[in-house]
């Protein structure tokens, strides 16, 4: 932690470069977060013409959990509209305005924020113009506490150079196709993956989905196409379809008598995918993307999520494939993997800083999810994925 003189002086710097050099924000990040000695670090933007979310960057920010945030738990974050209504340059302490009783109860801490240990919030609007609003916050854990009153005060002094800078590259800060904020989070992902349109073009891969198309004949790209065996392709294309017209109507809001029966809009599926004759296998799971239901991070127009399994040259097995096979939350999957380390309910509870009766209520859930019925039953599961977890 250093807050003396010398290091503000060096932190103007670092703005102003990152205001001329849009690859500099991230090393301001970084040195920012070890100066306030800070959990985190975040910048986000809003694009108002698109209604997009057209910034997402920080320090130590959890991938699945900025994954998990657009996808889900930004419906419930009841701290953003206290930021939003606040004026420019304002700051909102999450402890000041949100209850511990609200904390102790609300998904939003016992499912996400507590499990990724970001329990305290600081945060302050720094731009608001008819294009996009500009948000920067600290997150601190329990531990920590919140953010001392040193730390606010040398952010008050940066506050006015980091709002110069935000307004003179505001460009880099709304909608573009060219710097979508999910093909940006899919790259940080160790999971291969895949982005599709609805009927089979690839819009986007990172890296580790380029050494799998390297290493297997089973998952190619040919022509700006995906290419799978016949018959599975065929099936991809057919669910996908299912998924992106779930997600219609549920964007819509309409009733729908056969929806229990219809697949979940933003629920992850899974495909086997065989050479004929058998031999090599690869798991693919995959779920439709709306721009409603993810904010536009991954474009205008609904999108097809790969994510990939490869067992002779997978990584080892995380929270991101616990996701895509099971849709567990970030808190299901934190249990599940410490579960699966050897502690109890109780260590479990203790370690997130969370109630015992919530711990017991999530991994009831996780049984659920996993259509499993004891801790034994469900730790050789996990032990034992993708090969048990797949749907044939």
């Amino acid at each position: 932690m250093d807050l003396s003189e010398q290091s503000f002086q060096k932190f103007i710097g670092l703005v102003y470069e990152a205001a001329e050099h849009p690859g500099a924000w991230r090393p301001l990040y970084e040195e920012l977060q070890t100066a306030l000695g800070v959990k985190s670090i975040h910048m986000l933007a809003l694009d108002k013409q698109h209604g997009t979310l057209s910034y997402s960057d920080g320090a130590n920010m959890p991938v699945q959990g900025e994954l998990a945030y657009m996808q889900q738990y930004r419906f419930i974050d009841p701290r953003l509209p206290l930021i939003l209504e606040r004026s420019q340059a304002e700051w909102t302490h999450c402890h000041e305005v949100l209850s511990e009783d609200l904390v102790a109860q609300h998904p939003f801490y016992q499912e996400f924020l507590l499990p990724h240990d970001r329990r305290y919030m600081s945060a302050c609007k720094l731009v608001d113009t008819p294009q996009a609003t500009v948000i920067f916050s600290t997150h601190t854990s329990e531990s920590q506490g919140p953010l001392s009153r040193e730390a606010i005060a040398f952010l008050d002094r940066l506050v006015p150079h980091l709002q110069r800078a935000c307004r003179i590259s505001l460009q880099n800060f709304v909608y573009s196709t060219q710097a979508l904020v999910g093909h940006m989070l899919v790259n940080k992902l160790r999971q291969p993956v895949i982005l599709m349109g609805t009927a089979g073009e690839v819009m986007h891969t990172n890296e580790a989905a380029r050494e799998l198309l390297r290493s297997t004949r089973l998952v190619q790209v040919q022509d700006g196409k995906l290419r799978l065996p016949r018959r599975q392709l065929d099936d991809l294309l057919r669910r996908t379809a299912e998924l992106e017209q779930a997600a219609k109507v549920a964007a819509r809001g309409e009733p729908d008598a056969g929806r229990e029966a219809s697949p979940q809009a933003g629920a992850f599926s899974s495909l086997h995918i065989t050479a004929e004759g058998g031999g090599e296998s690869v798991y693919a799971f995959f779920t439709v993307l709306s721009p409603e239901g993810a904010m536009g991070t991954f474009g205008l127009r609904p999108v097809v999520m790969l994510l990939f399994y490869h067992p002779h040259s997978a990584p080892a097995i995380d929270s991101g494939l616990l996701y895509a096979v099971f849709g567990l939350t970030p808190a299901e999957c934190r249990i599940a993997t410490l579960l699966a380390e050897g502690l109890s309910l109780k260590q479990i509870a203790q370690a997130q800083g969370t109630q015992h009766e919530t711990v017991r209520k999530q991994l009831r859930s996780i049984y659920q999810k996993t259509a499993t019925n004891r801790q034994p039953e469900l730790i050789r599961l996990l032990l034992h994925l993708p090969h048990n977890a797949v749907q044939q």
